[in-house]
């Protein structure tokens, strides 16, 4: 009799791609601070190359995002297939999953944009910042984006579609095309899978078209990056050694980076190669199948990913507003005092994010069993 499986959540590749989960929302926040504190790179006058490697790591957010879609693939599509395969599928559990978890997070972060740009409109100390004046390749025209109907835009996932990422949230424009391959992908495996009845399928058939049709042509673009995820969850994990899981991080982490630099490629050609080395890493992450054990690495990497997403969804409305009271609208030269009151700043949003999520997505699976519970009969 062969040894039962054991559970994805106990295996050491479960925590590594907490880490890589975790440390891409730093990424993204790395990259926003960076912007919003300290001038460019070329603007630099004396001992320029002694910067480069700090400003070569502060400019990966995108391709944090991809690695995002890649895993959101993985973990989402899997989740539907364990459905399928218990017999257990339902539109009704899936989307209680998806949107507790995306609104419990969404609707406080928005409610805290607007507090935290109302307060910098308020104070009037960066103008240029909050009118979209000023160069810091984050900060869009708060004052034009924090409309009602932007708000009400988010909430329902149309931001970057059909309404404006609301106030100062820029990284919002990355929820709505999850949402939308949530809905398009089962959509799509509902479509083609052979127990589906005919009714049902000509129905998915049907709505897959008109939820495209109504997401356009850059939001499916990005769609087949979140499908290398779909790939990811049916392939059988391989069976390698530790050392090639290290010299697989060696290689990707160049190729990460180097995709920062895509100023002669095409940004969706960029995007698409990341996405290919994104996959190959991942792959070789899904090895580590032995039991994972207590230590300090692992708990930091449960705890990281744990917030991760409220980090990326709150992070930036009050690194916007802390920079306009600190600084207006100037931005620091890289010094070191700066960059020691810049690390202080970084660290403290960090523990915002936190601290927001203590309340909101820590909770989410209590919130989840209330809301099935309530909505058990309907």
């Amino acid at each position: 009799m062969e040894p039962k499986p054991l559970a994805f959540a106990k295996t050491n590749a479960s925590v590594l791609l907490d880490l890589v989960r975790g440390l891409a929302a730093c990424i993204v926040l790395l990259e926003h601070w960076r912007n919003i504190f300290f001038i460019d790179y070329p603007q630099i006058a004396t001992h320029r190359m002694w910067f480069a490697p700090f400003y070569i790591l502060c400019a990966a957010g995108n391709q944090a995002v991809i690695i995002f879609f890649v895993l959101s693939g993985y973990l989402i599509s899997g989740s539907v297939f364990r459905m399928f395969d218990r017999g257990a599928w339902s539109w009704k559990s899936y989307l209680t999953h998806r949107l507790v978890r995306l609104w419990l997070v969404l609707i406080p972060g928005l409610f805290l944009c607007a507090l935290w740009d109302g307060w910098g409109l308020h104070l009037g100390v960066a103008p240029a910042m909050y009118h979209g004046a000023a160069v810091n390749h984050v900060v869009l025209n708060v004052a034009a984006n924090e409309t009602p109907r932007a708000f009400f835009g988010n909430l329902i996932f149309l931001q970057h579609l059909r309404v404006t990422t609301f106030g100062s949230d820029g990284p919002l424009w990355s929820l709505a095309y999850e949402f939308w391959y949530y809905i398009l992908f089962p959509l799509g495996l509902l479509a083609i899978r052979a127990k589906t009845a005919l009714r049902e399928r000509v129905f998915c058939v049907v709505f897959f078209a008109a939820v495209a049709s109504l997401v356009g042509a850059e939001v499916l673009a990005m769609f087949p990056i979140w499908l290398l995820g779909t790939v990811l969850a049916l392939l059988p994990p391989p069976r390698l050694q530790p050392i090639v899981r290290v010299l697989a991080a060696i290689v990707y982490l160049p190729i990460f980076f180097a995709m920062g630099r895509r100023q002669h490629l095409p940004l969706i050609l960029v995007d698409y190669i990341l996405a290919a080395a994104t996959f190959g890493m991942l792959w070789v992450i899904l090895s580590a199948t032995s039991t994972s054990r207590s230590w300090i690495g692992a708990s930091f990497s449960r705890g990281l990913a744990r917030f991760s997403y409220t980090l990326y969804v709150v992070h930036l409305p009050l690194c916007v507003l802390l920079a306009a009271l600190i600084l207006g609208d100037a931005r620091w030269s890289p010094t070191m005092p700066h960059l020691a009151m810049g690390a202080g700043i970084f660290l403290a949003l960090i523990g915002y994010a936190y601290g927001v999520a203590r309340l909101t997505e820590f909770r989410t699976d209590r919130l989840r069993r209330w809301v099935e519970l309530r909505t058990a009969s309907v």
